[in-house]
């Protein structure tokens, strides 16, 4: 879903969304408030056996599950360290778990396997609720949208708005607010919100790039995944404002970020029919 709104109608928006898709409003002291209603279509039942962190579990039958719809901070074990807010996510993710006696429902989509050889599912609780719209809304991990899963992605970003607007966990941290093109350390890496004109498209034979404010940044889509992107015109963007969301990396002194479906480039003005 490409949008194109100011604050005003992004805020009207979320509202929307959560009128829409069921979103329970969060209630004074409530701390699980979400729900998103309980998957359809094929699923099965599984008991989890231990937390790796807040996005990844096993189920006592072996399986190693990787819940599709949110990227949790990581636990590097190997050295007992942990980005922020991490441990944080995968206590919570426990406590929801024995709330349930460890017991979830398996939602698959469109590819069950990651490259780890993990299976990819969205996970509920028995009563239906969606597991990862529960850590989202407290900022424990933000919303990953990695095509073609992109079921329950209203139900994740509605939630995910709800945290960023109030800050919480995650979205209280610097590296998680919004940065200008031109501010962004050249040396960044990890999860960003970026935000610039578009100066400038340009076109290699795997992608076609998006180059912010002369050249301080840049978005990534691969030629492969433009099917993902049926309206979009990359040329039409030149001279709009837009902003980015994705992991960084950098490149000859650049830095860059992979678009990989609609929901992660927004118009932040109305720009008429350049996009999907």
């Amino acid at each position: 879903m490409m949008v194109h709104r100011g604050s005003m109608q992004r805020a009207l928006l979320c509202s929307a969304l959560c009128v829409c898709i069921g979103l329970a409003p969060a209630a004074q002291g409530q701390e699980l408030p979400v729900e998103c209603g309980p998957p359809g279509g094929l699923t099965r039942t599984g008991v989890v056996d231990h937390v790796t962190d807040g996005d990844t579990v096993r189920l006592e039958d072996g399986t190693r599950v990787r819940l599709i719809g949110l990227d949790a901070p990581e636990i590097h074990w190997s050295r007992d360290e942990a980005e922020p807010y991490a441990r944080e996510a995968r206590r919570a993710l426990q406590e929801i778990l024995d709330d349930h006696d460890d017991r979830v429902v398996l939602h698959p989509d469109d590819e069950d396997r990651d490259p780890h050889g993990r299976t990819l599912a969205h996970l509920f609780t028995p009563d239906g609720t969606p597991i990862a719209a529960l850590l989202l809304e407290r900022g424990l991990a933000t919303a990953l949208t990695i095509p073609p899963n992109d079921r329950h992605l209203e139900c994740y970003r509605a939630t995910e708005a709800r945290a960023q607007a109030s800050r919480e966990g995650l979205w209280s941290l610097p590296r998680h607010q919004v940065f200008q093109a031109e501010e962004l350390p050249r040396d960044a890496k990890g999860f960003r919100l970026v935000e610039g004109e578009v100066t400038r498209i340009g076109e290699s034979r795997r992608a076609h790039w998006i180059n912010l404010d002369g050249g301080a940044a840049a978005l990534r889509i691969d030629k492969a995944d433009m099917g993902y992107f049926p309206r979009l015109d990359p040329e039409g963007l030149e001279g709009k404002r837009v902003q980015g969301r994705g992991y960084v990396y950098t490149h000859r002194g650049q830095p860059r970020m992979r678009i990989r479906h609609p929901a992660d480039l927004e118009i932040l003005e109305d720009t008429g029919d350049a996009a999907r």
